[in-house]
């Protein structure tokens, strides 16, 4: 039944696709003085109602050309060539002159040459390795946001958490007329700006900082979006404030107000709801956001109103750029996040053992975590001198928080055979954490010599970290032996402390050894340093305080690992291919001193580091990449110490000494081609790794259900994944049409034991199969709609333990009908289905999201909006993970059926509109210009 959903989608859109009448225009360019012919000049043709592409093509060696496939009507033709002025030219096509010949068409020498020639109208342009679309030429729905404009997109996809992908890859940086916008978050810009105030989205692979100042590609890209702002909006201030009510006390608060005034800009960003929306990637440097010790973990909370467990966000903060002299840029931002999610959890748990029984886990837990986190980045760069010889770039960035969470959790397991309970668990806790994280703190000085290419930096980066938290937890297990049970109670106070710092310069000396050949000599230095305390004391029957220290509960170590690197790279750069090939030696020593258990810890590893980097251009919008790279993993303290800890009585970990670095070798292929023409894209990427030495569990089932862990190196650890992604144009409706697959196999080993010491390998088996169909529209009148729908097979075999498969079916729709006159009317339908899981964890969830809303006031700045989340009350969450001989079964409370009515205020003052700036912006200003600038 689900797959029938795929064919009747696929049908309806290939139907309404296919059989248009079409038309043809055709001629010939020549020069208008030497007659000669005018080889690859641009020929663009443009419905003349909207401006939006028909066709673009080339024309051939004789300067002949001929356009095929357009659709009748009224149209424009605009002919380029770089040198000579523009022609523009009008047609109609009908069914009776479904032929136009414009004959011979002479083309006249301008007086100055063009540095470039573009179609100011076309939609998408090629500028070498970057894909660069009009804005103007994708249509949004009302009130929408630039992340609505990136599902317009050829080649371009948005999922629910607002995560981008773009040519297959996932897009790490988001940028703003080139500088950073919030730090490196991309849903800072992509949640908050709106598109009417785009000119240009600019996808390209944003080189390393090294390779833009040697000026030879190294091979490390970060896949980047620059969202360049109108030249006429560069003046003046714009944004959007949002306040909502509804029921069962939902609230949805939000204000964004930016202010631009040519190279100096500030944006505030606030935001409020209990609803489940954050418009921004929430961080968790504590790593308490899971709840208390021996409890079950919390579902990671997206963003989205369907994420699990419910937010209440209260956010907010500032960004701001701005030139300070002529040689120096500086940007940067503070942000505040205040987040409180209740979690109620339950989970099945199915643990293999070497007979033919398992052992069934039923779990549940209450949570609460209440996280206060700020943010702060700073970036400023600068060219010491006028020949931009010497450069300074410095970039700190700190994070503080504050987490409190608390838990209620209950366990209790039997063996499947025989339904024999072994234990159960009932346990509380509550934690206090505080701390702060120096994180990518960079320092850099570049200096360029005399001889081009022959360059030296001084990198130097800076990280520290530190957090003091306090804890109790209350636990009663009880062990069954037949008739018989024995308890055992936990009343413990935590005290945990840690202090950690990292300092790491890298030195860089580049040689040329012609003008397209490149050698780079790398040395880099590490010195990590840690303190880490956790001691825990049982509570004291006789004086009721927390006075005994438990060993077995307590770990408390110093850490030292310096490291030192040496790289040899050499870089061969031609118009069609570079390729980069890089060796290296890094040796290694770990101490730890355990301060609980007095256990000393000494290692010393050496590790050989390859990579080799390849790249074919078959043309600007062609290529294909290759990427191998050899890394190492070394063990770390804790699998290392050869000690017996525990964190709730049952389940217990041992280190183990004899460990032995892991090596992996990964191999990532990656195609793309883009005909600028046709808006057709192909994407293939193939990823593969294989693990020797895997560290990996080895764990022995114990007479009370519980498990010890220690670690082993194993082989037979390697995955493989494809994705492929083929897309098109569709002229009538004007959209975009997808079709993804996915596609992946992962295999990885680990030991199961039992008490009489009789060991097994277990392999676990994961594939994955996956069909995505993706239209998105482009209309430019009245309705906006955006349609996906998917299918996923998934297969985990185990060699011990039990199998399992299911498949889940997706169907995704975002419809948006809206008149001139101001009035909305949209929904979102999402359906969920996945099967053959346990009862009670199997899904089956229509999402509905209905809404109305009228605009109001002039230019319709504002708009009033009555909307529903889960209209048919059915939002569940369900999940499933196969790993290390278990099969875990997840159900979390998720934000279900309620109504809300929402005003919206637009603002919009530009330069010229003769409108005054708030005052408080205006202050604000003066005070960050003039003689209050900083100077360098």
């Amino acid at each position: 039944m689900k797959q029938l959903y795929f064919f009747l989608s696929f049908l309806l859109i290939t139907t309404i696709s296919l059989s248009q009448t079409s038309g043809t225009i055709k001629g010939k360019l020549i020069d208008s003085v030497g007659k000669q012919s005018l080889k690859d000049a641009s020929i663009t043709v443009l419905d003349s109602k909207d401006s939006t592409l028909e066709v673009f093509g080339l024309a051939k060696t004789d300067g002949t050309f001929e356009l095929k496939n357009i659709a009748l009507g009224k149209m424009i033709v605009q002919i380029t060539f770089e040198g000579y002025r523009p022609v523009n030219k009008t047609v109609t096509l009908s069914k009776e002159n479904s032929m136009v010949d414009l004959g011979e068409i002479a083309m006249i020498i301008q007086s100055k040459d063009l540095q470039e020639v573009v179609v100011q109208s076309s939609p998408i342009i090629i500028k070498k390795d970057t894909i660069e679309y009009n804005a103007g030429s994708f249509k949004t729905k009302p009130n929408a946001v630039v992340e609505d404009l990136l599902k317009k997109l050829p080649g371009v996809q948005v999922d629910k958490s607002g995560s981008i992908t773009a040519q297959g890859e996932s897009v790490q940086r988001v940028l703003v007329n080139g500088k950073r916008f919030f730090g490196d978050d991309p849903k800072m810009a992509t949640k908050n700006l709106p598109p009417d105030m785009v000119d240009k989205i600019q996808v390209f692979d944003d080189l390393s900082d090294q390779s833009k100042f040697t000026g030879f590609d190294d091979g490390n890209r970060v896949k980047t979006i620059n969202i360049t702002t109108k030249k006429n909006k560069n003046k003046g201030y714009f944004g959007k404030v949002v306040a909502g009510g509804g029921t069962d006390g939902a609230f949805d608060e939000s204000a964004n107000i930016h202010r631009f005034d040519g190279s100096q800009q500030v944006s505030l960003l606030g935001q409020a709801n209990d609803i489940n929306k954050q418009n921004f990637t929430t961080q968790d440097i504590l790593g308490t956001s899971g709840g208390g010790r021996g409890g079950i973990r919390n579902a990671t909370v997206g963003n989205g109103s369907s994420s699990s467990g419910i937010t209440t966000t209260w956010a907010g903060g500032v960004n701001y750029k701005d030139s300070w002299g002529k040689r120096t840029d500086a940007y940067g931002s503070y942000f505040y996040n205040d987040q409180k999610t209740p979690v109620e959890q339950s989970s099945l748990v199915e643990n293999a053992t070497l007979t033919d029984s398992s052992l069934i886990s039923n779990q549940s837990q209450l949570s609460t975590t209440h996280n206060q986190s700020h943010r702060i980045n700073f970036n400023l760069e600068s060219k010491l001198d006028s020949l931009n010889t010497n450069s300074l770039v410095v970039r700190p960035n700190i994070s503080f928080q504050q987490s409190t969470p608390s838990y209620s959790s209950s366990t209790i397991t039997n063996i499947n055979k025989t339904g024999l309970p072994t234990y159960s668990s009932i346990s509380n806790g509550y934690s206090k954490n505080t701390g702060y994280s120096i994180s990518g703190a960079n320092f850099q000085f570049r200096h360029k010599f005399a001889k081009p290419f022959r360059t030296m930096s001084l990198d130097v980066n800076v990280s520290a970290n530190s957090n003091d938290g306090t804890g109790y937890t209350y636990s009663i297990n009880k062990f069954y032996t037949g008739s018989n049970s024995q308890t055992d109670t936990l009343d413990q106070y935590n005290i945990s402390s840690l202090r950690s710092s990292t300092i790491s310069p890298t030195l860089s000396y580049t040689e040329p050894l012609s003008k397209n050949q490149i050698l780079e000599f790398k040395y880099s230095y590490s010195n990590y340093n840690s303190n880490s305390i956790n001691n825990t004391y049982q509570r004291s029957i006789a004086t009721k305080s927390y006075s005994q220290l438990d060993s077995l509960f307590s770990n408390s170590f110093n850490n030292s690992t310096i490291s030192n690197r040496f790289t040899l790279s050499y870089r061969l750069q031609k118009t069609k291919y570079n390729v980069s090939v890089s060796s290296g030696i890094q040796s290694q020593n770990m101490t730890s001193n355990n301060v609980v258990k007095n256990v000393n810890i000494d290692k010393n590893y050496l590790f050989w580091i390859p990579s080799v980097n390849f790249q074919y251009n078959f043309s600007t919008t062609n290529s294909i990449r290759f990427f191998y790279n050899g890394n190492a993993g070394q063990p770390s303290i804790s699998q290392l110490q050869p000690i017996k800890t525990t964190s709730d009585s049952i389940n217990f970990q041992i280190g183990n000494p004899d460990l032995k670095p892991q090596f992996t070798n990964a191999i990532r292929v990656l195609y793309h081609a883009f005909n600028p023409f046709t808006q057709q894209i192909v994407i293939a990427t193939v990823n593969a790794s294989a693990i020797t030495n895997d560290i990996q569990n080895s764990i022995t089932t114990n007479r009370n259900g519980g498990r010890t862990t220690t670690y082993a190196n194993l082989s037979g650890t390697f995955k493989i994944s494809g994705f492929f992604d083929y897309g098109f144009a569709i002229k009538k409706p004007k959209s975009n049409l997808n079709f993804i697959t996915n596609l992946g196999y992962n295999q990885s080993q680990n030991l199961l034991s039992d008490v009489a010491g009789n060991t097994r390998s277990n392999f676990t088996y994961n594939s994955n199969l996956g069909e995505t169909l993706s239209w998105t529209t482009n209309l430019k009148e009245n309705f906006d709609v955006n349609f996906s729908a998917g299918i996923t097979y998934y297969i985990a075999n185990q060699s011990i333990g039990q199998n399992t498969s299911y498949t889940t079916n997706t169907f995704s729709t975002e419809a948006t009908y809206y008149t001139k006159s101001g009035f909305i009317l949209a929904t979102d339908f999402d359906y969920t289905y996945s099967a053959n899981r346990p009862a009670g964890y199997n899904a089956s969830v229509p999402l509905i999201n209905p809404s109305i809303a009228m605009q109001i006031f002039k230019n319709k700045q504002g708009e009033l909006r009555l909307s529903c989340f889960d209209l048919l009350n059915q939002n569940v969450s369900v999940n499933q993970s196969v790993a290390n001989g278990s099969i875990t079964n997840t159900k979390t409370n998720v934000l279900t059926r309620y109504f809300m009515l929402t005003f919206t205020y637009n603002l919009s003052k530009f330069a010229g509109q003769g409108q005054k700036m708030p005052g408080m912006f205006r202050s604000m200003m003066r005070g960050m210009s003039g003689a209050n600038a900083p100077r360098f």
